[in-house]
């Protein structure tokens, strides 16, 4: 119970009425939970509503508001870590599906964490037209802790993650006035090399968006802004801790 207590204090107090940047990095507490899913990108199982709420996202250097709203809905179970994200958009853009597509230079939604070190990272990312990305990510980090180099392992596959996307809206057509779309996500424990965490235990992770559109600027988001250049900075990942 003090988890999902935490949950509340700390997600409520940063998302409604408080949309401020703390220097440090965000913390979040995931329920344990269970429930049937339809993996169809609507997020409208009741499961979900019970699930911790991450908002606002910020612009990743650490300036000024999101353009457009942005949340995340995480829960578990004991097989999986279950993601749903919700995108406000106006104009959604998107052209590329193959999977490990460069889908960071158009319209995109990442999710980069660790059970471990921060030093390697899984990369998972998904696009409006149901494109997926996944990748095992080795960071070198300086004395400061700030990233140096980083490379990519795009071999990596996450075999057993499942995910749907809903378009409400039509996908690169500025002609017209969209108004979001979301993506459900399973994500097993195994594909993350581990078994399903125990109530208490903290990982690094944290949650991107790149939103673009031909009339609206160019957005780099984060739940836990990095306050850098870029979102390859994991000492600036938040901590998302396993609730009961």
């Amino acid at each position: 119970m003090r988890s999902l207590v935490l949950t509340t204090l700390v997600l409520g107090a940063v998302g409604f009425g408080c949309a401020t940047i703390s220097s440090e990095p965000r913390r979040a507490v995931v329920p344990k939970l269970s429930g049937e899913l339809t993996m169809d990108g609507r997020l409208d199982e009741p499961v979900w509503q019970r699930a911790a709420v991450l908002k606002p996202f910020f612009p990743n250097r650490g300036e000024g508001r999101d353009s457009e709203a942005t949340e995340i809905r995480l829960w578990y179970d004991h097989t999986a870590l279950h993601l749903g994200w919700v995108c406000t958009d106006r104009d959604i853009q998107a052209t590329l599906t193959e999977r490990d597509s460069r889908f960071w230079e158009e319209e995109v939604v990442e999710f980069f964490v660790t059970p471990d070190k921060l030093e390697q990272y899984f990369e998972l990312q998904w696009n409006p037209l149901g494109g997926v990305f996944d990748a095992i990510i080795h960071n070198q980090l300086g004395p400061d802790g700030r990233s140096q180099k980083f490379t990519g392992d795009w071999s990596y596959t996450a075999k057993g993650l499942k995910s749907a996307v809903r378009v409400d809206g039509t996908v690169s057509n500025s002609a017209d006035v969209d108004r979001g779309w979301n993506v459900e996500i399973t994500l097993p424990f195994s594909d993350l090399g581990v078994t399903a965490p125990k109530p208490g235990t903290v990982w690094r992770g944290n949650f991107y968006r790149f939103s673009r559109g031909a009339n609206n600027p160019e957005q780099q988001l984060s739940w836990s802004p990095t306050r850098l250049r870029g979102f390859h900075e994991p000492l600036r990942f938040g901590y998302l801790e396993f609730g009961r």
